[in-house]
């Protein structure tokens, strides 16, 4: 009977034992499964915060390469291209003004303003690329003689004058480029109406005959002026010819004197009260000068 106790007594501290060793295996094993993960989520933090930096490191040298690439695009396209690096000057020369109203059309719009209006357009446009200087900024007369004077005394490399033709004949219409033509035996005086060959007046042009060393170069303007119109402007297609203007004859650099339309015809004085009509020819005027020194480079 004691014996029977006995076995029974240790039957339990056997079972005992067991459960304390399975509980203390069951916590070893709860501690190495922690452990391991804790290592594991280190490892994961050290890959994350390394592929951060990668990645960070990345947007760095990208930008950094993106800038100097950019930087040296830009130095190619100006060595090939000279004239980018050069500010040329233009003097832009809007017609009349003050007392000379200049042609005016049936619905009352008068020269001297559109000459002006437009002149501004152009040189807004240009002024990014180049020096622009206008022979009048507002509503005052100016004499010829005085307008070369500023192109010339600036050693400006071009000098555009801008008018609107008129005609006794509503029926005349469309644009003209003039460039400058020497008659023989003719002096031309300074007038009123500086656009119009065969003017005269009381001062005599103090520049005689300047403008015949650039004719070649004035007929070439003209020439990618009427181009750039007639592909750019939905207007009417512009012509050129030559004639002995004052206002070009005595400039000392290429010139040119664009009639913009006849402010004496309906039609065309109703496109150049529109001011995207008048935006339109301003920007065929700057693409126009545009080309013009870019050939003069090649």
């Amino acid at each position: 009977m004691q014996r029977g106790v006995k076995q029974i007594k240790d039957i339990k501290k056997t079972r005992d034992l067991y459960k304390t060793a399975f509980s203390i295996s069951t916590n070893y094993k709860n501690n190495i499964k922690r452990q391991m993960c804790q290592v594991k989520l280190k490892k994961a933090l050290t890959v994350w915060t390394f592929c951060k930096f990668m990645v960070i490191k990345f947007c760095l040298f990208a930008t950094i390469t993106a800038v100097i690439i950019l930087s040296l695009s830009q130095q190619v396209s100006c060595a090939e291209n000279p004239f980018l690096n050069e500010i040329k000057t233009v003097v832009l020369d809007p017609g009349h003004g003050g007392h000379d109203n200049g042609v005016q059309g049936p619905a009352g719009t008068l020269e001297k303003n559109v000459a002006l209006g437009l002149a501004q357009l152009i040189a807004g446009q240009l002024k990014k690329n180049y020096k622009v200087i206008l022979t009048r900024s507002d509503d005052y007369w100016i004499n010829i003689p005085g307008r070369t004077a500023v192109a010339n005394h600036l050693k400006a490399d071009l000098f555009i004058s801008i008018h609107t033709g008129g005609s006794f004949l509503h029926q005349a219409k469309g644009i003209t480029i003039f460039y400058y033509k020497e008659l023989s035996g003719h002096v031309l005086e300074t007038g009123a109406d500086s656009s119009k060959p065969g003017a005269t007046g009381n001062l005599q042009a103090i520049w005689d005959n300047i403008q015949a060393g650039h004719i070649a170069s004035s007929k070439a303007l003209a020439q990618i002026m009427q181009n750039n119109i007639n592909s750019q402007l939905k207007f009417s297609k512009s012509k050129i010819q030559n004639a002995d203007l004052m206002v070009l004859k005595g400039a000392d650099m290429p010139a040119i004197l664009i009639e913009v339309g006849y402010l004496s015809n309906p039609g065309d004085e109703k496109k150049l009260q529109n001011p995207e009509v008048l935006s339109d020819f301003a920007k065929a005027i700057c693409n126009g000068i545009d080309d013009y020194f870019q050939n003069r480079q090649k």
